[in-house]
């Protein structure tokens, strides 16, 4: 092997030509850098749904809690408090789901876009790379099917009836005729109520399902609550605002007599109902009331009531009355007395989901859940009465809700403990007769178990996601995982260059807890 003796000049020309070399690979890797940087702005660009949202991290300007406030066609709502302590509601939904992202965008608009006495005010939207959250007025009276169902009779009478339809017809005319805008899940459970100090008022919520559809222009979409539906949308005809009519006949039908038009475990059964069963309409005492459900109530679109009508009509009925000029004057004290006590029922319902919420596991939710649907089915069981045989839904006493889970098997300790505390601070005597629809509780509450475990998980995917572009590097990922990655040997078909974002990593930290809890 021969060698090779350099002089100065020549070394020192080499050494020039190796820092030139190295400068180009410097220049060459800024330059890349540039490129990843302006790859990761249009990646940032293309998540954005709505150039009326707010893109930034809402955790930097509201605290929001795990307590859950209830669960739209949507999303999931939490309590939360701006800088300055006041309380908001927090409406949050994933960006994942492409077609939902569609509706997502018109909710967007929509609830941005209205601005009514009777509507529930959306304060602002914000948005980042994976979520969506509406900021809205917190409305705290509970909902409308609460109030019927504690209501004396378990209906509301003619009066009070008639004064909060008022205000939903107000709501819906406003929509249908200024706005062109149909709701498309017009019923009870999305009616919040409040007492403002002279009346009791009531909101619609959840624009989840709505959309624009100005003048004649008809829709397709097989969207809503079966109960609730028109016969169009049974039929897969194209539709108009009159589909939020017929279901405010549900409404005003539910609220009057205290029972469903149309009511049924199957959804063929009540499609039958809608479009063939003849409603009865004893118990309404006031002729021109009932005159206005049936009106309402048309299986002819063309012959319906639309809101405006609907609207006279309710309007020349309360004025033929003298004594009912002011409706929330005469009976302000009843209602009073009933907001009274529907805030505090809805209270204790709040405070009773959030205990289970926060000592149950998803396993053992579920579990119970299913124990009580089973003990539905039999006959003399001692936790239901005569009210829990409905025929689509099953309700069950507060205090028999404790008495069950107290002796259930699976109840954790504290839980235990927990229901015991708030028995004894919640006089538990009057709360105990108060009514909860068990489906809607345990559905809730299994909901909310895994949308507050993705949440919680949001948080470390933003700790990764130091760019703000909405996915991580497959190196950035294993580092997170580092040992538990390969200790559990997770298989997920991942190459070197992919790009991870939030649910795609999610789906492997679920893996990862299903191997490690096995």
């Amino acid at each position: 092997m021969g060698v090779c003796f350099l002089n100065d000049d020549q070394t020192r020309k080499n050494k020039e030509n190796d820092n030139k070399e190295i400068s180009i690979l410097e220049e060459t890797k800024n330059d890349n850098q540039i490129l990843n940087e302006q790859n990761q702005k249009n990646d940032f660009i293309k998540n954005r749904l709505s150039e009326r949202t707010i893109f930034a991290d809402i955790y930097k300007e509201y605290v929001i809690t795990d307590n859950i406030l209830g669960k739209g066609a949507t999303g999931i709502v939490r309590e939360g408090r701006d800088k300055e302590g006041k309380k908001v509601a927090i409406k949050s939904v994933w960006k994942s789901d492409i077609e939902k992202n569609e509706c997502f965008k018109k909710e967007i608009d929509i609830s941005l876009d209205v601005q009514h006495d009777s509507i529930v005010k959306c304060i602002d939207v914000y948005e980042d790379n994976t979520s969506l959250h509406f900021v809205l007025e917190e409305i705290n009276g509970g909902d409308l099917f609460d109030h019927i169902i504690h209501s004396e009779g378990r209906k509301l009478k003619e009066p009070e009836a008639m004064n909060i339809l008022l205000q939903i017809l107000e709501g819906l005319h406003y929509l249908h005729d200024e706005k062109g805008i149909v709701h498309r899940d017009i019923k009870p459970e999305n009616f919040l109520l409040y007492n403002d100090g002279i009346k009791v008022k009531i909101k619609l919520i959840d624009f989840g399902f709505a959309t624009y559809c100005k003048n004649e222009e008809t829709m397709n979409d097989l969207l809503g609550t079966p109960q609730y539906a028109a016969p169009e949308i049974f039929e897969q005809k194209p539709y108009t605002s009159k589909v939020d009519m017929w279901s405010l006949g549900v409404v005003l039908y539910n609220m009057v007599k205290g029972t469903q038009p149309f009511n049924s475990r199957e959804i063929e059964n009540i499609k039958d109902m809608v479009l063939h069963k003849k409603v009865n309409y004893d118990g309404f005492k006031n002729d021109k009331l009932k005159n206005l459900c049936e009106g309402l109530l048309e299986r002819d679109p063309n012959n319906r009531f639309s809101s405006f009508q609907a609207l006279k009509e309710l309007k020349e009925i309360i004025g033929m009355n003298k004594d009912e000029e002011t409706i929330s004057q005469k009976f302000k004290p009843e209602m009073d007395k009933m907001i009274l006590i529907l805030y505090n029922v809805k209270s204790f319902k709040r405070e009773l989901l959030n205990i289970y919420l926060e000592e149950c596991s998803l396993e053992t939710i579920t579990i119970m859940f299913k124990e009580i649907l089973s003990m539905n089915k039999t006959e003399n069981s001692k936790y239901f009465d005569e009210i829990s045989m409905n025929r689509f839904e099953i309700y069950m006493e507060a205090g028999k809700l404790i008495e069950f889970t107290q002796n259930f098997k699976y109840s954790p300790e504290n839980l235990k403990k927990r229901l015991k505390n708030l028995c004894e601070q919640k006089v538990v005597k009057t709360m105990e007769k108060q009514i909860i629809k068990i489906n809607e509780f345990f559905t809730s509450i299994i909901e909310s178990i895994k949308i507050l475990r993705k949440r919680r998980f949001e948080f470390e995917f933003k700790k990764l996601d130091k760019n703000n572009v909405g996915w991580i590097t497959v190196q950035q990922m294993y580092n997170y995982f580092i040992d538990p990655m390969k200790r559990h040997n997770i298989k997920t078909k991942i190459n070197p260059d992919d790009k991870i974002d939030f649910e795609k990593l999610y789906k492997i930290f679920l893996e990862y807890e299903r191997i490690k809890n096995n």
